[in-house]
């Protein structure tokens, strides 16, 4: 998933083109998946697929307690969408600006590309984090008095910014932002090393993997130190942005190799499979259901391939043989799959207010499909509400969508004014995050916990109080963060969790 405008891309070739500069390989690069204004239409169907992995991996545990074993392990095959997306944002990138790349690898204007990547960046990130900062102080008016809330705001708000823990979901704007700085310099180091992207690729697979290793088994980094060198810093990602780069700048030879190779990426698939489950299970009985499913272990490196693989190819049969409004649906969706990983936590929490009011949150398969479907069709509304408005730019990174360009499906019903039904839906839903979403402790509950509480809660390297659970490091040490009937925010700070989910 790429941020910020539209990017647009260059073509895919299935011959491969000699030629010496990036702007001739650039225009000789004609393909079938290739639209014609120049977009890598499988990218943005591969932008989708990811967008609603990482929805249903937060919205599925959220009927069940943290420690469910199922939901475990449907997380845990779920975990490769962050993967993908750094991978998608650092293909797009390239494939954008590879054409302006001079002969000695550098942009034209190096400090006006970081000044408009950090704006459509950093402008989401500055907003959502102050908003989800707002809805955590509403869902603990109760607990924290309003004076000590006043007088700790600018010193809290200036930690979520620097940490992105302003909700369990932030730290891939922070990661983002940070490859966006160093972009240039990579442009630079891949000139120098061409024709050896494959030692590049090998050595930052080897930090990737050393650096996972050191997450799983010896320390985690936190605190202010979270946005530098643990999950939320470009140190825990790094080779995704690598290949992706290494991708787009040869993505004649990936599509080809993909398309060549299918047959054995579709037979690796379960093979990898089979080993990821493997490792769950061996880890269970120490580490407990939240810990074997942990994100940050070495073995996601071959599970983020193997998905990755899978999608790209799903992705090119939707985009080369779906329907034409099938193709609009996945072209449009990659417009807003940037305002929806970013608004789906906040629809999340008023799904899954309303869910408990209704007694719906049961810990049933039902309950956990009805919020994931909820959220993501309130999303996907909220964010074509936002992006026929002004304030599209400040909180999707795109700005306002011309009506003359906005996507048309030739369906036949009446057709009511576009902007009416999701500013009336995004009205409804801050009104209910307001009133609603706030009253989420169960009667029995004798508080909510402190902020202080919550982040350290919300450490899933921290080891369990009570060592006779059998949980190990990788394990929240508060299950009630799980409960369905806890409040969602009380869990999502510092975390990559949704409200009111299971910690994962």
């Amino acid at each position: 998933m790429s941020v910020g405008h539209p990017e647009r891309t260059s073509e895919v070739s299935e011959r491969p083109v000699d030629v010496p500069s990036a702007q001739a390989a650039v225009a000789a690069m004609p393909t079938t998946t290739e639209s014609s204004k120049g977009r890598m239409r499988q990218i943005d169907a591969l932008r989708v697929l990811s967008c609603f992995s990482v929805v249903t991996v937060h919205a599925i545990g959220a009927p069940f307690p943290p420690d469910d074993v199922g939901i475990g392990v449907a997380s845990f095959l779920l975990h490769y969408s962050r993967e993908i997306f750094f991978f998608v944002s650092a293909l797009v990138l390239v494939r954008t600006y590879l054409p302006r790349v001079g002969e000695n690898g550098r942009l034209p204007d190096e400090s006006a590309f970081r000044r408009r990547r950090l704006r459509l960046i950093g402008m989401p990130y500055l907003w959502w984090t102050t908003l989800y900062f707002a809805v955590s102080i509403v869902h603990n008016r109760n607990v924290d008095p309003w004076g000590q809330v006043l007088d700790d705001l600018p010193l809290r708000w200036l930690y979520l910014m620097v940490t992105g823990n302003g909700s369990y979901h932030m730290y891939f704007l922070l990661v983002t932002l940070q490859f966006a700085v160093v972009f240039p310099l990579v442009l630079r180091v891949l000139r120098k090393t061409k024709g050896h992207h494959g030692l590049v690729l090998l050595g930052s697979l080897l930090l990737q993997a050393a650096t996972l290793s050191v997450y799983q088994w010896f320390y985690l980094p936190d605190d202010g130190w979270r946005g530098i060198l643990g999950d939320a810093s470009l140190v825990a990602y790094q080779f995704w942005m690598v290949l992706g780069a290494v991708a787009g700048l040869h993505m004649q030879r990936w599509h080809r190799m993909m398309m060549t190779y299918w047959r054995w990426i579709l037979a690796a698939f379960p093979v990898a499979t089979a080993v990821l489950l493997w490792t769950f299970y061996a880890q269970l009985p120490t580490h407990g259901s939240l810990g074997a499913s942990s994100p940050l272990q070495p073995i996601m490196i071959m599970w983020s391939l193997a998905s990755l693989g899978v999608l790209y190819l799903i992705s090119v049969q939707i985009m080369e043989r779906g329907s034409a409004a099938l193709r609009t649906i996945f072209s449009y969706g990659a417009q807003l799959s940037f305002g929806v990983y970013l608004a789906h936590p906040m629809v999340l929490d008023v799904v899954l207010s309303l869910m408990r009011r209704l007694g719906l949150a049961q810990t049933q398969w039902w309950s956990s499909l009805l919020a994931l479907v909820c959220t993501v069709i309130g999303a996907v509304v909220v964010c074509m509400a936002l992006h026929r408005t002004r304030f599209s730019l400040a909180l999707m990174g795109r700005p306002k969508l011309d009506p003359e360009r906005a996507p048309r499906l030739r369906l036949r019903m009446p057709r009511p004014r576009m902007i009416a039904g999701p500013a009336l839906l995004l009205a409804m839903s801050v009104v209910a995050v307001l009133l609603v979403g706030g009253d989420q402790s169960p009667p029995s509950e004798s508080g909510t916990p402190t902020p202080e509480e919550i982040v350290e809660a919300s450490n899933p390297m921290l080891p369990a109080e009570d060592d006779s659970t059998g949980a190990d490091a990788g394990v929240d040490p508060e299950p009630a963060c799980g409960d369905v009937s806890v409040a969602p925010h009380a869990c999502s700070v510092g975390t990559d969790t949704p409200p009111g989910a299971v910690t994962r």
